[in-house]
């Protein structure tokens, strides 16, 4: 892998970053962590997590409205504008046609397609979409292989043991001579994908790139994270989730970073979701495949 500049900020090149502006970027998270994460937990006080949200996120904006580079400040906005979508939008597992044509619009146009026409046409300045860099050198290969093994062996830990109903988040027939049980198994599967390719094209090439290039990379890393994290601990990774998913959020932009391979992370992410999918089965029916118990 080969280390790469293009992520840093072109309005702070020596890598100063504003006070005011890292407390924007880090209230921003709070406001996704309390708006998405917590989203399915009783609230405090009966006070419902969305209203505590709207603290942070509205001292995030003003923050950022005060930041002499104006990009920052539409950074700001759609981050902001990608909390509030995710709060309307119907974050879980099912796979039934209602809710796929509700994530397909809310998730694909709402979360994908109108920031890139805002990155492009109001900032002016694209999100990357930088699908392939160069050769992938023997090391991006061989992490492949690594990271299948390592994924394999966590999964299989997180659904047997860590959180042995980790399943139930997704829905699949409970009877195994159900007739419709390979229906419902196509529609987990391309749905595990769907979902795969769409947290790199958001989290990734949308939060992570914006960020890292005003707040510098370390910082947009570990804020991506907690974004990622908290989306995907609403949509079904319970228990020991966040531990795995923030683990995994880090390694998927610390691996865009180093490879500016949207493609090589697409891969990586549809790799492990093909895990994902195999443990699930697995879990409502003991034995499907090959399985090492």
């Amino acid at each position: 892998m080969t280390d790469t500049t293009a992520l840093r900020s072109p309005a702070h090149p020596e890598g100063h970053v504003p006070v005011g502006r890292r407390w924007s970027a880090w209230l921003m998270a709070a406001a996704m962590l309390l708006a998405i994460g917590l989203k399915s937990y009783p609230p405090p006080a009966g006070v419902d997590w969305h209203w505590l949200a709207l603290a942070p996120l509205l001292a995030g904006l003003f923050l950022a409205r005060l930041d002499p580079d104006r990009h920052w400040w539409q950074t700001g906005v759609l981050l902001a504008y990608l909390i509030i979508l995710l709060h309307f939008t119907e974050i879980d597992g099912r796979t039934d046609d209602a809710h796929i044509i509700h994530l397909t619009f809310m998730l694909g146009i709402g979360a994908l397609l109108v920031p890139a026409i805002a990155a492009w046409r109001w900032m002016g300045e694209p999100l990357d979409y930088q699908w392939v860099s160069g050769r992938w050198s023997l090391k991006m290969w061989l992490w492949l292989v690594v990271g299948f093994a390592l994924a394999f062996l966590i999964m299989g830990m997180y659904f047997t043991w860590w959180t042995p109903e980790l399943h139930r988040s997704w829905y699949l027939p409970e009877d195994p001579t159900d007739p419709s049980r390979a229906d419902w198994m196509w529609r987990l599967f391309w749905g595990c994908n769907f979902v795969g390719i769409w947290d790199e094209l958001c989290f990734v090439n949308f939060v992570f790139v914006l960020l890292a290039r005003r707040i510098g990379f370390r910082e947009a890393l570990l804020v991506q994270a907690v974004f990622f994290t908290s989306f995907l601990h609403e949509m079904a990774f319970v228990g020991w989730g966040p531990v795995v998913i923030f683990a995994f959020a880090m390694i998927q932009g610390y691996t865009y970073h180093r490879t500016r391979s949207l493609l090589y992370v697409i891969v990586l992410h549809l790799m492990i979701d093909t895990i994902l999918f195999y443990w699930i089965a697995n879990r409502y029916y003991p034995g499907w495949g090959w399985h090492p118990g």
